[in-house]
């Protein structure tokens, strides 16, 4: 039987040496490569194979979880891209230091993208931060799949430090209230805006 396994690398990045790594593990176990949302798809690994090639993968590249923190996709941001109107890399370092692969009630994704061009496809994640030139703007409950939806803008003009302080928040109000397999964008309609009322 065949199966598959998804890498995934700081914020979606993946370094040469650690791409040539899993080409040759693709080549070692028979497998393909497939490009998915949340990261690299490796298709056609033999299943009894699995636990093996996972433990052979390269230091910075971990297999993607599928309940709690397991998506961080962040464009290259200002600096990097004539349209960029605000710097990505500091909050999405921070995000993923913090919070990747913590456990939720269900998936969660994170998009950062550094202006409204939206390249990450931000608006359709959990938690959206979109830069402007004033600020991130900050929307939560981005949903894709069958029923597609954009998420709700709880707040404009954050800097980078009041972003790391809200995303912290809404991390914690996830774990702590979501109900079995539900995703924040049900948790929001539950509960509504935990950032109500807090100075970030």
């Amino acid at each position: 039987m065949k199966t598959s396994v998804i890498l995934h690398g700081l914020h979606n990045e993946f370094t040469l040496d650690q791409m040539k790594a899993c080409i040759e593990l693709a080549e070692k176990y028979g497998g393909s490569f497939r490009h998915v949302v949340t990261g690299i798809q490796i298709t056609g690994i033999e299943k009894d194979d699995k636990e093996q090639f996972i433990s052979e993968l390269p230091d910075g590249v971990t297999t993607v979880i599928h309940r709690g923190v397991n998506s961080l996709i962040a464009c290259v941001g200002k600096g990097h891209c004539k349209n960029g109107q605000m710097e990505t890399k500091e909050l999405a370092d921070y995000v993923e230091r913090k919070h990747y692969g913590r456990k939720t009630s269900h998936k969660c994704k994170i998009g950062i993208s550094g202006c409204g061009r939206n390249c990450p496809d931000a608006m359709v994640k959990d938690i959206a931060f979109i830069g402007t030139s004033q600020g991130f703007m900050l929307a939560v409950g981005g949903n894709t799949g069958m029923r597609p939806e954009a998420g709700k803008i709880l707040a404009r003009k954050l800097t980078i430090e009041q972003s790391k302080k809200a995303v912290d928040i809404l991390i914690d109000w996830y774990a702590k209230y979501g109900e079995p397999r539900e995703r924040m964008g049900k948790l929001l309609e539950r509960l509504g805006n935990p950032l109500e009322g807090v100075d970030l």
